[in-house]
């Protein structure tokens, strides 16, 4: 970094190398996006290509300073998990990747929320004799309702990536001359019970260590048909 203009006639400090200026930090941030987009070769000449963005802002008041270096790999690591766990569902892994926001480690009040969440699905079928089919589909969700929880932010991009899902195999379906699949497209319904139940006992009958239920998504066959959804 170079400034000779700066120096006003005295020793050119900035001009040996590795030299950087001692100054109060002259920018605040209040939001910041990530994008992961990452597209995986799954045989047979197809691919899926699942991709998220993440619009975050900042909740510390004005002039104040937290751990943006911090923040940021909280957020680009969600980022990776919400694309990594599409490629899990596809090859039928069983594994449970958490899709929400982890909270600070050190136990402080997060300093940042998620805003807004877009999420992209696009996968490349091969359906013999030199034909292929790639339906692609991309929604944005506001889950700013649902950021101060963890476990909540969880199961509404849970609820969104289960929507995208339904789209593109009904369209593979269609294409494989199946006709529809009898999926449902829009956002699967959450059971009202299932969120205000008084009971948080978990399967092995020992409450969450933080208190947090996060109901199982409903199976295909059960989601609504009318569009409706709580």
């Amino acid at each position: 970094m170079t400034n000779n203009s700066y120096n006003n006639g005295h020793a050119a400090n900035d001009d040996y190398t590795g030299f950087t200026y001692e100054l109060e930090e002259p920018i605040a941030v209040k939001g910041f996006s990530v994008t992961y987009d990452r597209k995986f070769n799954t045989g047979n000449f197809e691919s899926l290509n699942p991709a998220v963005t993440i619009w975050v802002k900042s909740v510390v008041p004005e002039g104040e300073a937290f751990d943006l270096h911090h923040a940021k790999e909280r957020v680009r690591r969600m980022a990776r998990e919400n694309v990594r766990a599409q490629l899990l569902l596809r090859q039928g892994n069983p594994e449970v990747v958490f899709l929400g926001l982890q909270p600070p480690l050190s136990g402080d009040p997060d300093p940042i929320f998620v805003r807004t969440v877009s999420v992209s699905l696009t996968y490349k079928v091969n359906l013999g004799d030199y034909n292929s089919i790639t339906p692609g589909y991309t929604d944005w969700h506001d889950v700013r309702h649902v950021a101060h929880s963890p476990g909540e932010l969880h199961m509404a991009l849970d609820r969104m990536w289960q929507s995208l899902w339904a789209n593109v195999e009904d369209e593979i379906s269609r294409a494989q001359g199946k006709g529809g699949s009898g999926g449902f497209f829009g956002l699967p319904a959450i059971t009202v019970e299932d969120l205000t139940g008084s009971s948080k006992e978990l399967a092995n009958g020992r409450p969450p260590a933080n208190g947090l239920v996060v109901p199982a998504m409903p199976a295909a066959s059960a989601r609504p048909g009318n569009g409706r959804h709580i």
